[in-house]
């Protein structure tokens, strides 16, 4: 019994993590998901608006711009990622070059899959 479990751990951690995690952003931003969040890029500075509040972010305080299949994250020196689904943008490119203007380190994730 002990060899299978072993060979499955890897099957059951990857799909107890996943779940954990799915739980987690469903009870915790339960008030926040599928609202619409309106993100304008200024000239030094990012506005953000929802439907709660509004928020302004210096261009020098983000960190990095990581890509993946589906989404940009804008991931800000304090850690915190601002997380944009590829399909609410009208033009890829162009966002990446004005993310690119604020000096912002680009990390290509496009191969990157849950394990």
């Amino acid at each position: 019994m002990s060899v299978l479990w072993f060979l499955l751990y890897p099957i059951y951690s990857k799909w107890h993590y996943k779940n954990h995690f799915k739980k987690h952003v469903e009870e915790n931003y339960k008030n926040r998901i599928n609202k619409s969040v309106e993100i304008i890029f200024n000239e030094g500075y990012i506005s953000a608006k929802d439907f709660t509040s509004e928020s302004k972010i210096s261009g020098s305080e983000i960190k990095e711009l990581i890509e993946t299949k589906k989404h940009f994250f804008l991931k800000l020196k304090t850690d915190i990622s601002i997380i944009i689904p590829k399909h609410s943008i009208n033009d890829n490119h162009r966002f990446k070059n004005i993310i690119n203007d604020f000096g912002v380190k680009y990390i290509n994730e496009l191969n990157w899959v849950w394990k």
